[in-house]
């Protein structure tokens, strides 16, 4: 019970302490960080402005019917993928001075960091967000990053040559077999080589219409797929800023704020206690050696 007794006021005592070290230093620990916080507001207002600007994109689905059929087509994910990659960046890096004489790795990183692209969940439009420290700079890149990436859909190599055989092939089933439906419809008997009852005829005439809507849907797919996709797909071209994106000042200079607040608190409470050790006769050994160390004289 006379142990319980002694911690007690002992625990008391030292909060005493921390609360008299605050006391007497109240006004480093108050106007220090309102001047911090003061000088990092001045600091964000002389911070180069940024803006940002802004577009859509309606990539066609590879699968879709409308879209013409590529082994090469992309989905609008791979495409927001392939506006931040090499394919589209090195080109822009090289038409730009800043970045052109830098490595190309740092040329990259930077100029990543100014394009943002990114698929909406809920409609599938690709949103493209591009930063740069002028309007128009901002608008003219967004531009580049579209018109770089477009010239990426075109196909290439065997994905060409593939498309062109199928065109080809395509234009030469669609003429035989609008030629064969115009001599089926001439008197609707006529057929390879004997003669067909009109139900006949007419089932033929059905399943080569057939035919002839697929082979001529190929016929104007296979060429868009062939010069890849157009600005078409653009939505929103991209937008002209007119008001910087907010550096959040506010935020900046309170966290500031803070962080001097706590730093100026943790000092005190280091200083208060080398100088509680330097009256303790049994902390004075200790205190020359860090003294020594530190390379001052005792």
């Amino acid at each position: 019970m006379e142990i319980e007794a002694q911690g007690a006021p002992e625990a008391e005592v030292s909060l005493l302490d921390l609360l008299v070290v605050v006391a007497e230093n109240i006004k480093l620990l108050v106007i220090g960080p309102l001047l911090a916080g003061l000088v990092a507001l001045g600091v964000a207002f002389v911070l180069p402005q940024s803006y940002v600007s802004q577009a859509i994109l309606l990539v066609p689905s590879p699968s879709s019917p409308s879209s013409p059929s590529s082994p090469s087509s992309l989905n609008a994910v791979q495409s927001a993928a392939v506006m931040v990659s090499p394919l589209v960046l090195d080109p822009l890096v090289v038409q730009d001075p800043k970045l052109k004489d830098k490595p190309i790795e740092e040329a990259r990183r930077e100029l990543a960091k100014q394009i943002k692209a990114a698929v909406d969940k809920k409609d599938g439009l690709l949103r493209l967000d591009v930063t740069a420290d002028q309007p128009a700079a901002a608008q003219a890149l967004a531009n580049a990053v579209i018109d770089t990436w477009l010239k990426t859909t075109l196909p290439t190599g065997q994905d060409r040559e593939d498309l062109e055989k199928r065109l080809s092939y395509a234009s030469k089933a669609l003429d035989s077999v609008t030629a064969l439906v115009e001599k089926l419809s001439v008197d609707g008997a006529l057929s390879l080589g004997k003669p067909l009852t009109r139900g006949e005829a007419g089932t033929s005439l059905v399943g080569l219409g057939e035919l002839q809507t697929r082979y001529l849907s190929d016929v104007l797919a296979i060429p868009r797929a062939l010069q890849g996709l157009s600005r078409d797909v653009v939505k929103q071209t991209p937008t002209l800023p007119t008001e910087p994106v907010s550096n959040k000042k506010a935020l900046i200079a309170i966290m500031t704020t803070l962080a001097t607040g706590f730093a100026l608190l943790l000092f005190v409470f280091i200083r208060q206690a080398w100088r509680n050790a330097a009256q303790d006769p049994q902390a004075a050994p200790k205190l020359a050696r860090l003294r020594a160390a530190l390379g001052r004289k005792a």
